[in-house]
């Protein structure tokens, strides 16, 4: 082992010696600083050197950087010079390595295997100015890994203006009770994650960059603790951030932006809040909460993703946050979550603003939503979507589904018992619609009318002669019927939506010699609602002419279901159907009326004619389509079948209801 030198520390005083010593010994003054400039420079000319300040060491191309380590003492400073070393190096003892830059000083893997630099037991260590590469032989598990920076027991790392790069392995791997703390570091092309925390470990990460590793972003599990500003986790092929088990994350101004799916992902009792921060044009969803997660943010932007938000267990709250442009729905909830909003912005998608299913619970307070091609709120969980004091505008339609109507803010002061449409105070029929009391009756004079609006209370229109009401387009209906919603329609004409009519939980609806045509789906109920018709005629929709699902109920009469693409009717989930006296003809592969599940039909007096498929049948393998089957019941009789092309009913048993 060649031998390492330090110079010294010499105290320098600012004031000036004392006079006598000048006046006694001026020769020996000059000549004693002579020859201690040249021992200076002799020691300095020998292998390792000092660099001129206490316990400090200079590294020169050619020696080993972990001969120098062991033998230098603790707390000194390794001066690492410009080039290139191939080693393998072990820290257990506090000290600092400095390079010249993270283009001028690179570490790079000597066999493969162990991480590029591994740090344990309760070293202290800073490391700053260089690259850190090269790590061979991938990772076998949290004892061994060939990850560029390895830090475990108690030891703490001040890692600062350094790469860490084309590892094997992770960028950074922390595991115990390990104390990181990285500043201006660039971490990329790792095989693994940029940073992998487990353990207790903790992280502190200030103006640092992860990018385009191969697994990911940054992974955190167990109980590990990760606080970061001015973070960019970007351009990674997968996730950018994952936090599960019971680990924390706390980012402020930072960065999740162009990573595949999601940008980020809360799972299991993990903990992540975001302060000022941005989740930006992410392949998938931009977040992704999952389990028992909870996701809090604070003036955050989540912008351009697929969805802003997919919750799908967990709590999230937001404040202050802004959910803009994303290309779907700025917020879908499913499962057991619960969402909160408070004063959070949610603008620009295709679906809707917030979109719940299953048993999702979401609250929503003093919100905007507004810009989305279907529902402001589209509310298809078990649970009504809750609030107050939203404004919701330049939606498809303000609400669908199972939603409160106390959520969205009216567009008029309802004080009306009874309104004529045009009206010169309300310039669309919604604003129209919120200006009627409870029972309140708009009766709307020829012509046709953009709708795409919200029922939320007992109402009646009556179409006064030759009225179409027009959908705003094919991503959203004409009529949203919401919880809270009697709706009474006498004439006119339904077209150019998603559905001519949509009914969500608790809405009825009766509607009489009507018209429904050419939307996507004719009519569509779900959960609860329940829907009276005489003399309507639905047809020509591309997606069938009636849908029954969940436990809704309708009883029709009269009806002409006619050419409609899929089926006439379908009747699925626990529904009921009353058909009679009615004409099914015309309609899809998938016949007249479809079965599903445990619904259950009754059948009277109805001409089943000319449909592609049978004119009754299950959707099942035996019958049509690949359904689950039927196994609810089917009372009726004295119906008609008439050159159906598959024929008349499947299975064959359903033939007495031509009795």
């Amino acid at each position: 082992m060649r031998p390492y030198y330090t110079i010294p520390s010499f105290p320098v005083h600012l004031s000036a010696p004392a006079p006598v010593l000048y006046n006694l010994y001026p020769m020996r003054r000059v000549f004693a600083f002579f020859f201690l400039i040249i021992g200076v420079g002799s020691l300095l000319g020998c292998g390792s050197r000092s660099s001129g300040d206490g316990n400090a060491i200079l590294v020169k191309p050619g020696q080993s950087l972990q001969a120098v380590i062991d033998s230098a003492p603790a707390h000194s400073t390794i001066i690492i010079s410009r080039g290139t070393w191939t080693e393998n190096l072990r820290l257990e003892k506090s000290i600092t390595l400095r390079g010249q830059g993270p283009e001028a000083t690179i570490i790079q893997a000597a066999r493969a295997g162990p991480p590029v630099l591994w740090v344990g037991k309760n070293a202290q260590v800073t490391v700053e100015g260089l690259t850190l590469k090269g790590g061979r032989g991938g990772y076998v598990g949290p004892e061994m890994s060939s990850a560029g920076v390895f830090v475990a027991e108690e030891a703490v790392l001040h890692l600062r203006q350094a790469r860490i790069i084309q590892n094997a392995a992770s960028g950074v791997f922390a595991r115990d009770l390990a104390d990181l703390r990285l500043e201006k570091v660039e971490i990329s092309e790792n095989t693994r994650y940029g940073v992998e925390l487990i353990g207790e470990a903790q992280a502190q990460l200030k103006e640092t960059q992860v990018f385009q590793n191969g697994m990911g972003g940054i992974w955190i599990s167990q109980e590990a603790f990760l606080e970061a500003e001015g973070l960019v986790i970007k351009a990674n092929p997968h996730l950018g951030l994952w936090a599960r088990d019971a680990a924390k994350v706390k980012l402020w101004n930072s960065e999740v932006r162009e990573n595949s799916d999601p940008g980020l992902r809360c799972q299991d009792k993990s903990e992540v809040t975001l302060l000022a921060s941005q989740i930006l044009g992410n392949d998938g969803v931009g977040v992704e909460v999952l389990s028992d997660a909870l996701l809090s943010a604070y003036g955050t932007v989540f912008q351009n993703n697929w969805d802003g938000l997919q919750v799908r267990g967990g709590t999230v709250e937001l404040q202050g946050c802004f959910i803009w442009q994303n290309r779907w729905d700025g917020i879908n909830a499913r499962g057991n979550a619960f969402v909160k909003l408070e004063r959070t912005e949610i603008s620009g998608g295709q679906g809707a603003g917030v979109a719940t299913s299953e048993r999702a619970a979401v609250k929503l307070v003093h919100c905007v939503i507004k810009d989305f091609l279907a529902a402001g709120v589209s509310g298809f969980s078990a649970v009504p979507v809750t609030g107050e004091a939203n404004k919701i505008e330049g939606n498809g339609v303000p609400l669908l589904g199972n939603v409160q109507s106390e959520l969205r803010e009216k567009k008029a002061i309802p004080v009306w018992e009874f309104l004529s449409f045009p009206h010169p105070n309300f310039p669309d029929l919604q604003s129209a619609i919120d200006a009627l009391l409870p029972g309140g009756v708009l009766e709307v004079q020829p012509g046709s009318y953009t709708a795409g609006v919200t029922v939320d209370k007992p109402l009646e229109i009556r179409a006064k002669g030759d009225v179409v009401f027009k959908g705003i387009g094919s991503t959203a209906p004409v009529f949203s019927l919401v919880a809270g919603a009697s709706l009474k329609l006498e004439g006119g004409k339904i077209t150019g939506g998603s559905e001519g009519l949509a009914m969500g939980a608790r809405s009825a609806a009766e509607l009489s010699d009507c018209v429904i045509l050419e939307n996507l789906a004719g009519i569509k109920l779900w959960q609860d609602a329940r829907l009276t018709a005489t003399r309507v005629s639905v047809s020509k929709h591309s997606q069938g002419g009636i849908w029954l699902w969940d436990e809704s109920q309708a009883t029709l009469k009269e009806m002409d279901i006619r050419e409609n693409e899929m089926c006439g009717i379908g009747v699925g989930g626990r529904s009921f159907l009353q058909l009679s006296q009615s004409s099914i003809i015309g309609n899809g592969w998938l016949g007249g009326v479809l079965l599903r599940e445990s619904a259950r039909v009754e059948l009277w007096d109805n001409t089943f004619s000319g449909n592609k498929g049978y004119g009754l049948a299950v959707e099942s393998s035996a019958c049509v389509g690949s359904g689950p089957g039927f196994w609810g019941k089917v009372v009726g009789g004295r119906n008609t079948f008439l050159g159906n092309y598959k024929g008349a009913v499947c299975p064959a048993e359903f033939i007495f209801l031509a009795r």
